[in-house]
Protein backbone atom coordinates (compact mmCIF):
# COMPACT_ATOMS: atom_id res chain seq x y z
CA UNK A 1 0.00 0.00 0.00
CA UNK A 2 1.38 3.51 -0.69
CA UNK A 3 0.56 6.96 0.49
CA UNK A 4 0.59 10.14 -1.20
CA UNK A 5 2.16 13.21 -0.06
CA UNK A 6 1.01 16.33 -1.42
CA UNK A 7 4.18 19.02 -1.40
CA UNK A 8 4.42 22.40 -2.96
CA UNK A 9 7.37 24.44 -4.22
CA UNK A 10 7.54 27.71 -2.73
CA UNK A 11 8.68 31.05 -4.34
CA UNK A 12 12.49 30.34 -2.93
CA UNK A 13 12.63 26.89 -5.35
CA UNK A 14 12.25 24.69 -1.77
CA UNK A 15 9.41 22.28 -1.28
CA UNK A 16 7.13 21.98 1.49
CA UNK A 17 5.11 19.52 2.56
CA UNK A 18 1.62 19.02 3.86
CA UNK A 19 1.78 15.57 5.51
CA UNK A 20 0.72 14.72 8.55
CA UNK A 21 4.16 15.85 10.44
CA UNK A 22 4.35 18.82 8.02
CA UNK A 23 4.64 21.64 10.80
CA UNK A 24 6.52 19.10 13.46
CA UNK A 25 5.39 17.07 16.25
CA UNK A 26 1.99 19.00 17.70
CA UNK A 27 2.51 19.98 21.64
CA UNK A 28 0.21 17.55 23.64
CA UNK A 29 -2.69 19.33 25.41
CA UNK A 30 -2.61 20.18 28.88
CA UNK A 31 -5.71 21.15 30.66
CA UNK A 32 -6.12 23.03 34.02
CA UNK A 33 -7.83 21.92 37.04
CA UNK A 34 -11.18 23.87 36.51
CA UNK A 35 -11.24 21.75 32.69
CA UNK A 36 -10.35 18.49 34.43
CA UNK A 37 -13.56 18.91 36.91
CA UNK A 38 -15.73 20.31 33.96
CA UNK A 39 -15.12 17.33 31.97
CA UNK A 40 -15.11 14.95 34.81
CA UNK A 41 -18.60 16.30 35.36
CA UNK A 42 -19.54 16.52 31.37
CA UNK A 43 -18.17 12.68 31.21
CA UNK A 44 -20.32 11.32 34.18
CA UNK A 45 -23.50 13.12 32.98
CA UNK A 46 -22.87 11.32 29.81
CA UNK A 47 -22.67 8.03 31.80
CA UNK A 48 -25.75 7.93 32.80
CA UNK A 49 -26.94 7.73 29.41
CA UNK A 50 -24.87 5.00 28.35
CA UNK A 51 -23.35 8.33 26.31
CA UNK A 52 -20.11 7.65 27.91
CA UNK A 53 -17.42 6.00 24.97
CA UNK A 54 -18.92 8.45 22.68
CA UNK A 55 -18.25 11.53 25.26
CA UNK A 56 -14.81 10.39 24.95
CA UNK A 57 -14.02 9.48 21.61
CA UNK A 58 -16.00 13.66 21.08
CA UNK A 59 -13.49 15.08 23.11
CA UNK A 60 -10.45 12.84 22.28
CA UNK A 61 -9.79 11.59 26.17
CA UNK A 62 -8.80 8.65 26.78
CA UNK A 63 -11.01 6.28 30.09
CA UNK A 64 -7.41 6.22 31.84
CA UNK A 65 -7.23 10.03 31.91
CA UNK A 66 -10.56 10.04 33.80
CA UNK A 67 -9.85 7.51 36.21
CA UNK A 68 -6.63 9.60 36.86
CA UNK A 69 -8.53 12.62 37.52
CA UNK A 70 -11.16 10.83 39.31
CA UNK A 71 -8.00 10.19 41.68
CA UNK A 72 -7.08 13.77 42.12
CA UNK A 73 -10.54 14.85 42.54
CA UNK A 74 -11.23 12.51 45.18
CA UNK A 75 -8.04 13.19 46.83
CA UNK A 76 -8.93 16.93 46.97
CA UNK A 77 -6.15 18.18 44.59
CA UNK A 78 -8.11 19.36 41.69
CA UNK A 79 -9.68 22.01 44.82
CA UNK A 80 -6.37 23.38 45.67
CA UNK A 81 -6.19 20.98 49.01
CA UNK A 82 -2.33 20.80 49.93
CA UNK A 83 -1.43 16.88 50.48
CA UNK A 84 -2.68 15.07 53.59
CA UNK A 85 -5.06 18.11 54.41
CA UNK A 86 -8.49 17.34 55.76
CA UNK A 87 -11.26 19.41 55.00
Amino acid sequence: MSSLVVAEVGQNGSMSSSGPRAGGPSRRRSFTPAQKLELLTQYEDACTGKEGGAFLREQGLYSSQIAEWRKLRDAGALTGKKPGETI
